[in-house]
């Protein structure tokens, strides 16, 4: 009877011991979801009303010399939009007689909406597209209006913020193509001033192909933007990349692209 109470004796221990380790012991379930790592959440892509609310702001049309100006604002909030047009339009406001004395079409604006790639449309009452900028650089966006012009808008607080180009960060040879890896044309920007602002331009054999007709012969730059000029014609206008490089503003069938030669 002794030997059999030596052996229940470790045995009941021994449970024991057992049940104490395994109460220490998290389950294996319970520190799987400790360690699981909680989904991420989806991207949700911008609504017009998200792009209205990121480029609302106050903004000046102008026309190329920026000699005439109009004051206007882009709000976020709706505007009424006529039967048939698709898309949501927003609100502008504008003093539309002061400002059609300095730019006529702007008359005609009522609204405007976000399009492509942070462009801006301005809408007349119709809901007819009175212009469309695209937007450029350094807090600048550029239209074309057939028969008309050329027109910015401009944020006057993003180009505060943005340091403009200085002639001497033009000088030397630059390579002109109607885009990257095309055949290109070198053009020299001097350094000698011949005129108000103006700076000589010499261009190679082979840049007659990509200017056309008229020649360039001198450059200059006007309100951030690059103007290369010639005797006649209007001048070709670019507008500053943030890669250093200058592509011709407005964009349209003809694209040209100045880049630093290497």
């Amino acid at each position: 009877m002794r030997r059999r109470r030596d052996l229940v004796l470790p045995t009941a221990l021994l449970l024991a011991g057992l049940g104490g380790l395994f109460a220490a012991t998290p389950p294996a379930v319970a520190q799987d979801a400790t360690t699981k790592e909680a989904p991420e959440p989806d991207t949700a892509p911008e609504t017009p009303a998200t792009v209205a609310r990121r480029l609302a702001d106050a903004y000046q049309l102008t026309n190329a010399d920026g000699d005439r100006i109009c004051p206007l604002r882009l709000a976020a909030k709706p505007a009424r939009a006529p039967a048939g047009i698709g898309h949501p339009l927003f609100a502008v406001e504008l003093d539309r007689p002061a400002c059609a004395e300095q730019i006529t079409f702007a008359a005609d604006i009522a609204s405007w909406s976000p399009g492509p790639g942070d462009s801006i449309r301005l809408h007349a009452a119709s809901g007819k597209l009175v212009a469309e900028f695209t937007e450029g650089a350094g807090g600048s966006w550029e239209a074309l209006r057939e028969r008309d012009g050329v027109y910015f808008l401009v944020n006057p607080r993003l180009v505060q913020a943005a340091p403009q180009a200085q002639p001497a960060d033009l000088f030397g040879l630059w390579r002109l193509s109607r885009g990257p890896d095309q055949p290109f044309c070198t053009v020299m920007f001097g350094e000698q001033p011949i005129g108000d602002g103006d700076y000589p331009l010499i261009p190679d054999d082979g840049c007659a192909a990509l200017f056309g007709k008229t020649a360039r012969e001198r450059w200059r730059l006007d309100a951030g933007d690059l103007l290369l000029l010639g005797d006649t014609g209007e001048p070709l206008r670019f507008a500053a990349q943030e890669d250093g490089s200058w592509l011709k503003v407005p964009e349209d069938r003809t694209t040209l692209m100045l880049s630093r030669n290497p």
